[in-house]
């Protein structure tokens, strides 16, 4: 005798148990590949987007400087110091160490003091930058209190000093910071002539003066 199998029954066949979990496995593989297929794309897209993109010769840049568009073309590997002073005609920002040590060619981008000297100004297209020829220079700014106090010497830091100073203050608007504070503030900018006790004090009585205006 044969073993019972009722597929061998007289009527329509139909599948067995076991093709049935063939082909449920099957088309649970297939749909995780498939996600898994999709996942590696989408990573991939996004890896690709990602990646800093590609530019030689010259480019063109509309850079928002002291509230007014500024257009010019400059190389991608132009610094936003070289691209203000040389092609913009915004000479606040001085080139003293050129390698980020000393804050004198500081610009305040976003409300963030940067070194311009190492900025690269492609990089700063759709920001907002600006630089000591924005600055109010009434009795409660921070040049008033520079001047007031003695806080410069030859001049060569001192754009910078009143650029820091003013993105500090401003960062803590409404407050007056201690000499400690403010010291620490200032802490990327270097004057070669040493007149810190004059920076500092020029600082404090700025804080003072924007706190009472």
């Amino acid at each position: 005798m044969t073993e019972h199998d009722p597929r061998n029954q007289g009527g329509p066949s139909g599948p067995s148990r076991r093709d049935f979990l063939r082909g449920s496995g099957l088309a649970a593989a297939s749909a995780v590949l498939t996600a898994q297929a999709t996942t590696a794309l989408e990573e991939a897209q996004a890896a690709e987007a990602a990646e800093p993109k590609v530019l030689s010769g010259e480019v063109k840049l509309t850079l928002q400087v002291n509230g007014e568009a500024k257009t010019c073309t400059v190389e991608p590997r132009s610094t936003l110091l070289d691209t203000l002073r040389n092609r913009l005609d915004v000479t606040g920002p001085k080139r003293v160490c050129d390698r980020a040590s000393c804050g004198a060619c500081t610009a305040i981008i976003d409300g963030a003091p940067v070194y311009s000297c190492t900025t690269l100004a492609v990089s700063c297209q759709g920001k907002t930058i600006e630089t000591l020829e924005s600055f109010d220079t009434g009795e409660s700014s921070v040049a008033h209190a520079f001047h007031q106090n003695d806080a410069l010497m030859c001049g060569y830091c001192t754009p910078g000093f009143v650029t820091a100073c003013k993105s500090y203050l401003d960062k803590n608007k409404g407050k007056e910071p201690t000499l400690e504070e403010i010291k620490r503030g200032l802490d990327g900018n270097i004057c070669r002539c040493g007149t810190y006790i004059g920076v500092f004090q020029a600082a404090l009585a700025a804080a003072k003066a924007m706190k009472g205006a």
